[in-house]
């Protein structure tokens, strides 16, 4: 199996990539063979998520953004077919996935291969990023288990879930909070 993770531009420091690493090794019991951060920048914020599907076209892959905090087993996030999370706590307009985690078993190149045929029009179109352009074109699963996972834009405080995605709040995970005890800290 094979982790992933993204860490261009300067949004997130080195300590995002160890601390999700720390995380995974700490409290996930994923048993992996690969832990692999892109750091190619060919496109500006969260397009260059995309480059794993043509990069990584074999085995069982398992991707996380950099601002989740993992605090328990991650098992049930492997699936074969391509699946992502629900994102209940978004508006309809936006989308209703969200690309914190995703899971695969070999080739899904067609999705970048997809985007990337007509990148410039893509980019203009799926304004919302990735999510929408995954939630509008590919056919996806869906993480079904709903104590897996949680965003903070709707839990504040400590649950149960396994994962708790910070969703665009990659800042607070540095502040004094419940979830400090999960981190990874010098």
């Amino acid at each position: 199996m094979r982790i992933i993770c993204v860490r261009t531009g300067d949004k997130f420091d080195r300590w995002y990539e160890d601390n999700l690493k720390y995380m995974i090794d700490k409290y996930s019991g994923l048993q992996y063979d690969e832990f692999v951060v892109i750091r190619e920048e060919k496109y500006e914020g969260v397009y260059n998520k995309l480059l794993m599907f043509d990069k990584y076209r074999d085995g069982q892959n398992i991707y996380f953004d950099l601002d989740v905090l993992i605090k328990g087993d991650c098992n049930s996030f492997v699936k074969k077919e391509f699946t992502v999370c629900w994102a209940h706590w978004r508006k309809e307009f936006h989308t209703r996935i969200n690309s914190s985690i995703i899971s695969w078993y070999g080739d899904v190149s067609y999705i970048s291969d997809m985007f990337f045929k007509k990148n410039e029009y893509n980019l203009i179109k799926y304004d919302r990023g990735i999510d929408q352009f995954i939630y509008e074109n590919i056919n996806y699963k869906i993480f079904t288990d709903p104590n897996t996972y949680c965003s903070y834009q709707t839990e504040k405080n400590h649950t149960d879930s396994q994962v708790y995605l910070f969703n665009q709040s990659h800042l607070e995970m540095k502040k004094p909070g419940w979830y400090q005890k999960y981190l990874l800290y010098d």
